[in-house]
């Protein structure tokens, strides 16, 4: 499929707007916005559990987005959690799972993450007198080794390892498969937030041996919403806060409430929408792009960018900053020109510090997607050249 073909499916590209503020939430793909509203003009809207016809049609448009989602991340259905957004799940997951802890407990966590994998454990930590750990990243170009886990996790006392996939500022992917093992080998279980991975790198949770992964559909061109795929074993051993008669098996044990189901016909149609084509062949096509704008932003002068080399195993988003103007100032003149990016820390609070970018209001991000053409990169390379030359 062209980039032109692909752009085709984006109505919210009619506009003219040259996008790069997906990290923070991609266009709609247009299968997964008639998914929706299909479902909500046709006479299935109903509870679910029921005898009648539209009870059972809500049920199978359930099943179903639990088993297409759990095939695009090599899951099984049986482990799909649907919830209002991921970091809402987070919250209600670690607070379920500090009910297992005991003081002195540890939970390791990474200076690499956005907020949502890393507030919900240190509050859950709090309540019941655990402790948090950080990986640390490296100050320069935010990367982050795994190896010293081993240290972290060596008195036997770490229950939970909480990592990223990938980062949601710099695209940097760390070894996630060490990781794991590490974890494992050490005790403790791990759980990856693949928020900012999912819509890039292949990403195999069977293959990965994670125990918890996270993924938010509407960074991969779907509705607002989050899941959470975790093994099995967990959803029976842990006990989530729930209403009395929601007893159930499985994940609907974890889903506060009636699940919103239009949005799960939406999600379901995203999911097949990135199966379409295979992972690793849009991530190399993503990947040139990034080189294009990332060697792009080096050759403009006062444009610092704070992010490792591109490679394969990155995800296509870069954070910037840019001599004489202030991050928030770089947005406004680019928006001018009705290109769409990000500043500030993103959420991701603690890389923001280690990078030392806190004083001069975080950077400028701007990421890559299918929707991404060479052209919007030549766009934003223009205008940030027009902006520090003073036109």
């Amino acid at each position: 499929m062209t980039s032109l073909d692909v752009r085709s499916r984006f109505p919210g590209l009619s506009d003219g707007w040259v996008r790069f503020d997906g990290p923070a939430g991609t266009l709609p793909v247009d299968t997964s916005v008639d998914a929706i509203a299909d479902y909500m003009r046709s006479p299935k809207p109903a509870n679910l559990g029921g005898e009648f016809a539209a009870t059972k049609a809500s049920d199978e448009v359930v099943a179903t987005a639990r088993a297409t989602v759990a095939r695009f991340l090599g899951a099984e259905a049986n482990q799909v959690v649907f919830g209002p957004s991921t970091t809402n799940l987070m919250f209600a997951f670690t607070r379920a799972l500090s009910r297992h802890w005991e003081p002195g407990d540890r939970i390791v966590c990474t200076q690499l993450d956005h907020d949502s994998n890393v507030s919900p454990w240190l509050l859950a930590a709090r309540d019941v007198g655990a402790t948090v750990e950080f990986l640390e990243v490296d100050p320069i170009d935010g990367t982050l080794d795994v190896e010293p886990l081993k240290d972290l996790c060596a008195d036997g006392r770490t229950r939970w390892v909480a990592i990223s996939g990938a980062s949601n500022l710099t695209g940097h992917a760390p070894d996630l498969a060490r990781a794991t093992a590490i974890a494992h080998e050490m005790g403790a279980r791990i759980l990856v937030d693949g928020v900012a991975r999912v819509p890039h790198l292949p990403t195999n949770v069977a293959e990965l041996g994670v125990d918890v992964l996270s993924t938010s559909p509407y960074k991969w061109y779907g509705p607002h919403a989050g899941v959470l795929v975790v093994r099995d074993n967990l959803l029976r051993e842990v006990e989530p806060y729930r209403v009395r008669p929601a007893d159930y098996d499985g994940p609907p044990r974890w889903e506060t409430g009636t699940p919103q189901i239009e949005l799960l016909a939406g999600i379901t149609a995203a999911a097949e929408f990135m199966m379409e084509t295979p992972l690793d062949m849009e991530a190399e096509r993503e990947t040139r792009l990034l080189a294009r704008l990332q060697e792009g932003l080096h050759e403009i002068s006062g444009v610092t960018v704070h992010a490792p080399s591109v490679t394969p195993d990155r995800a296509p988003t870069v954070i910037f900053t840019v001599a004489g103007h202030s991050p928030e100032e770089v947005d406004r003149y680019l928006a001018s020109r009705k290109i769409a990016v990000w500043h500030g820390d993103n959420y991701a609070c603690e890389l923001i510090d280690a990078l030392g970018l806190r004083s001069t209001g975080g950077a400028v991000r701007a990421g890559i997607v299918r929707y991404t053409t060479a052209d919007d990169v030549d766009a934003l390379l223009a205008a940030l050249g027009e902006l520090t030359s003073g036109k």
